[in-house]
């Protein structure tokens, strides 16, 4: 998550502070930038550099400030507004797709404010469409099906989740079972309401790995796990593993991605070499021991491809770097 707090008083101001620090040692948090007043100005330049906007104000500031850059549920970040004693937290735009709601629940934990969610389908105790692909990390096919569905779900009609064997991850969740019924498949992941269908397509998610030599196959398993447990996706999620030329004979991670049964994929030295990202935190060690920015992130994002972008920062676990990627791109038709 990239966050953006924007706030108009001292006590906001105060409170935002607090909020960035409670984050730091959050490695789902990509970055979390300040802004002080000039409400209109700030949206207009940072709407969309961010996953998340968090206001600090009363929310018809925000709602009148957000008239004049929105644009449609696929493109707008998640906006959020709280009040400066930090009582409520209000996911305002996006709930779904852009993550609004989960947003909310994070941050009013961590201020121990109530989350104010307004959604029809989450207040009818059911998982929409949408929140499913968010949670999943799969891109919407039909996305203007997506109303039609989350209303049938909400008045509690049937509707069906078609569900191909390699996607029977899903099918733990509790999320999943409650709002749906359930059919085998041999085809697309998709839901389906009378004639109504919403396609699921899974992106590329791809774990990067960086590790100690002679690292056991224990903290490489163990790294992989925590980081999957912080997202809420099992190994099953996985497409790939990836790390950099020095560690393809390390015998932790190879027996590891065997463990998992994930492909490994190895990524030349050369290839990193120049590899920039605004995401990637580079690293003095790895910098001057193998002349790269650093293993874990860029491997990951390499083997993710264009457009990838960073879910999970770099994690050090028991002499185990582990980060996650995600690429817009789809796989695994």
């Amino acid at each position: 998550m990239k966050l953006a707090i924007i706030t108009l008083t001292d006590q906001g101001k105060e409170l935002a502070f607090e909020i960035k620090q409670r984050l730091t040692d959050d490695p789902t948090v990509i970055k979390c930038d300040l802004y002080n007043k000039q409400v209109n100005n700030t949206l207009k330049t940072i709407f969309k550099d961010y996953d998340c906007i968090l206001g600090i104000m009363a929310s018809g500031i925000m709602v009148r400030s957000l008239c004049k850059v929105i644009r449609d549920k696929k493109q707008d970040p998640a906006v959020l507004v709280m009040d400066e004693k930090a009582n409520h937290v209000i996911s305002l735009l996006s709930g779904h797709l852009g993550g609004a709601n989960d947003y909310t629940y994070k941050i009013a934990n961590l201020c121990r404010a109530d989350p104010v969610i307004t959604t029809a389908t989450d207040v009818n105790n059911k998982m929409g469409i949408d929140s499913l692909a968010r949670k999943y990390y799969f891109e919407i096919e039909h996305p203007g099906n997506i109303l039609h569905i989350n209303k049938a779900l909400a008045n509690g009609e049937t509707v069906n989740l078609e569900v191909p064997e390699k996607f029977n991850y899903m099918l733990a969740d509790d999320g999943v079972k409650k709002s749906y019924r359930i059919i085998s498949s041999n085809n697309n992941l998709k839901a389906v309401y009378q004639g109504c269908k919403v396609v699921l397509t899974p992106k590329k998610l791809v774990v990067g790995l960086g590790a100690r030599k002679g690292v056991s196959t224990e903290s490489v398993l163990e790294a992989v796990q925590k980081a999957c447990k912080t997202l809420g996706i099992t190994k099953n999620r996985i497409d790939y593993l990836a790390t950099a030329e020095p560690k393809e004979n390390e015998p932790g991670i190879l027996e590891a991605a065997n463990i998992l049964r994930v492909p490994l994929k190895i990524v030349p030295l050369a290839l990193l070499k120049n590899f920039k990202h605004p995401e990637v935190t580079e690293s003095s060690f790895v910098q001057k021991k193998f002349g790269v920015p650093g293993i874990c992130e860029p491997a990951a994002l390499h083997i993710a491809g264009e457009k990838s972008h960073i879910v999970y920062c770099k994690t050090a676990f028991n002499r185990v770097t582990v980060a996650v990627s995600v690429s817009e791109n789809k796989t695994r038709s």
